[in-house]
């Protein structure tokens, strides 16, 4: 995508963000922007873009086509894709041989220094997460399937996000949270599961946090983040479809909630106005140049990548 034409659309979308009651702990994001939309991307099928995940190539990939490589994927099992930059505030150049992978939605990557290559979790079905690898951040293979929803008895166990994270009790050093729908019960909570080197996982039997009055029943898109020390659980309720409030809770070192229902506080209230349309879904957080990041996805028909970012 042409620099002057990103530029525009950050001029055509940009808002204030409205904030509610939040831990005094967490710094004041301030809103940046659409940096992608499906009307300006060639390949962007359902014209829709969701769960936005970054890697960083330097010292790991050979002449890589930017500092940062972003993925994201339509709403639908379709495919993942890739654009590219050298600053997370862009602008980001769409890769012309897009997509990178055939099939999955709701891309996650991350770099596993023990492998030397990356790790890139999706779904192609609801009830289960794959994994591809790749070396170069282009080229993927795939691996086998991760976590499935028929071994915590949900619907589903996608939109997840991947982390290191060593936790004693368990003797692990990665944790994933994903999102799982209890048809019984009625209602989708955010789960988690553990593992001692990223292929093989544990998934824990009852659910992280679940959903309160209020929160419609549902918890999407969830993801983690550690910040002077504490740990956040960040997911987004039901207040609009399949999405809404940015909202988080605090855990504790083994990723417990501090209460035992989990204090809510609200980070971001989307305006009603474009581009969110009250909509937020698969919120994610980077540090870079001083700055703590969040990229997200936002509205609906189309779904939009938008960021905000706090100064340090």
């Amino acid at each position: 995508m042409p620099p002057a034409l990103i530029f525009q659309l950050l001029l055509h979308f940009t808002f204030l963000v409205s904030y509610g009651k939040k831990s005094e702990s967490l710094p004041e994001f301030t809103f940046q922007g659409v940096f992608l939309h499906p009307d300006n991307l060639n390949y962007s099928p359902n014209d829709d873009l969701i769960h936005p995940t970054i890697i960083e190539t330097k010292g790991r990939v050979k002449n890589p086509l930017g500092k940062y490589y972003l993925y994201y994927a339509p709403h639908k099992h379709i495919a993942i894709s890739m654009s590219y930059s050298d600053n997370l505030d862009g602008p980001w150049m769409e890769y012309q041989e897009n997509p990178v992978i055939k099939g999955p939605s709701a891309p996650d990557i991350r770099w596993i220094d023990e492998e030397k290559r990356f790790f890139m979790w999706g779904h192609q079905k609801n009830s289960q997460t794959e994994l591809w690898t790749s070396q170069d951040g282009i080229n993927f293979i795939h691996e086998g399937v991760s976590i499935k929803a028929a071994n915590i008895g949900t619907r589903n166990a996608t939109y997840s996000r991947t982390y290191k994270y060593p936790i004693k009790l368990y003797d692990s050093k990665y944790i994933m949270v994903y999102s799982g729908f209890d048809e019984g019960e009625g209602i989708r909570s955010v789960w988690l599961a553990h593992s001692k080197n990223a292929r093989n996982w544990t998934q824990l039997k009852t659910p992280l946090l679940s959903p309160i009055m209020g929160e419609g029943n549902d918890l999407y898109g969830p993801s983690i983040l550690r910040w002077k020390g504490r740990n956040y659980l960040f997911y987004q309720d039901h207040t609009a479809w399949r999405g809404g409030n940015l909202k988080y809770v605090e855990l504790d070192k083994s990723l417990t909630p501090v209460d035992q229902a989990g204090k809510r506080f609200l980070l971001i209230d989307p305006s009603a106005e474009p581009s969110l349309n009250n909509r937020i879904r698969g919120s994610e957080f980077y540090f870079a140049q001083d700055n703590l990041y969040l990229f997200s996805s936002g509205s609906r028909n189309p779904r939009v990548l938008f960021y905000a970012k706090a100064k340090l």
